[in-house]
């Protein structure tokens, strides 16, 4: 990037839900940028509520989204930047943002998290409404090409990101964790050593794109031969339908709604001498958001159990490096037998442990200096 050796700063206009000190990722992705080039100004537009809450339709949620659409225009039609970063919340504001940035003839980059409005086109189409989604790609597909770089979080959304855009520079970089959070802190017990019960925690969101029906199937095999114990850590919806489901197979239930800090988390796991960690997703999801809990799990060396589509990285930390078992969602009774012997092999589960250990020391050295390495040459301005 060029911008410290020109005659004036580089100015990037920054367009997010959420505030860069309010958001971790975002706000350290701009320190890393202006540590690379010091001449680097960012102005952001962001909501009127600063706090995530989960949920798209909240009031808050709602009322943020109606005033990024309604001010953002202002911005990239009558202030001063050079290039905007526009990170996809609320749903579709890449589309809303490209559709105005490209009055003034600015690079865009779009960092992709939940894919609107490809999700809504899928859920028409899941409804019969196929005629409608067609729309959606075609506007869809106008705003990705749009694009002077598009980041994607895993493969399956940088597919489906090259596959819409085919000329655009397509990126892929995971998601990462606040600084403090030592990326290898393993918990004081062996993972799957204890002969009499195994205890699997089930950590994050439990929405419409985590389909819960492949577990509950693996849950009744694994029941029959041993003991099961569960923590559930999700919403209090979420939380419900897990106690439900231990409830059907006899399987106890311990569950909490708050968010833990770091420290508490691998207290937490420690204590409930956790064995596995689970996570979700429906195939259908592929490539449209990317699951992230998993580092909750790996980097205190507790390995995986992943139902879920390829080319995630929650996959990766199966398949690539050991970390954990992955079943795909419509897998059959042999195949989650044969993890369920796994799974009761000490052997197998001190492999997984050593694997999951592995996973995290690679995510960890995917961060904020990492991406905005790759972002910054997109940022090259040419200015008098």
């Amino acid at each position: 990037m060029s911008g410290a050796s020109n005659s004036r700063a580089v100015r990037v206009l920054s367009v997010f839900e959420f505030k860069p000190s309010k958001d971790w990722m975002l706000g350290s992705l701009m320190e890393a940028l202006r540590a690379r080039e010091p001449g680097l100004q960012f102005r952001s537009v962001d909501g009127l509520f600063a706090t995530y809450k989960p949920g798209g339709l909240r009031p808050e949620r709602l009322i943020n989204l109606l005033w990024i659409y309604l001010a953002s225009p202002a911005y990239l039609v009558f202030s001063r930047y050079d290039a905007v970063l526009v990170r996809t919340s609320p749903p579709g504001v890449q589309v809303w943002v490209a559709l105005w940035a490209r009055l003034r003839r600015k690079p865009v980059i779009c960092w992709l998290m939940d894919y609107h409005p490809e999700i809504e086109a899928r859920i028409l189409e899941r409804r019969g409404w196929g005629a409608l989604a067609r729309p959606l790609r075609r506007l869809d597909a106008a705003a990705m090409r749009r694009f002077a770089v598009i980041v994607a979080l895993d493969r399956a959304m940088a597919r489906v990101a090259r596959e819409r855009a085919p000329a655009v520079a397509v990126l892929e970089h995971p998601t990462w964790g606040a600084d403090g959070a030592s990326p290898t802190d393993p918990v004081s017990h062996a993972p799957g050593s204890d002969s009499h019960v195994l205890r699997i925690a089930y950590s994050g969101n439990l929405g419409k794109a985590h389909d819960l029906a492949p577990f509950a199937r693996f849950l009744g095999l694994l029941v029959q031969r041993r003991k099961v114990e569960l923590y559930a850590g999700a919403s209090a919806e979420g939380n419900r339908r897990l106690e439900a489901l231990g409830a059907s197979l006899g399987i106890p239930v311990a569950s909490r709604t708050e968010r833990l800090s770091w420290e508490a988390l691998r207290a937490l796991y420690t204590a409930q001498h956790i064995d596995l960690g689970v996570v979700l997703m429906s195939d259908d999801a592929a490539g449209l958001l990317s699951p992230s809990k998993f580092s909750g799990y790996i980097n205190f060396g507790i390995p995986l159990l992943y139902f879920g589509p390829e080319e995630t990285n929650a996959a990766d930390v199966c398949v690539r490096f050991g970390g954990g078992f992955r079943l795909p969602n419509g897998a059959g009774e042999e195949a989650m037998a044969a993890v369920v012997d796994a799974l009761l092999d000490p052997v197998r589960m001190g492999e997984a442990a050593a694997g999951a250990l592995a996973a995290a020391r690679h995510f960890a050295r995917m961060n904020q200096v990492t991406l905005a390495a790759m972002v910054a040459p997109h940022l090259t301005i040419s200015t008098p």
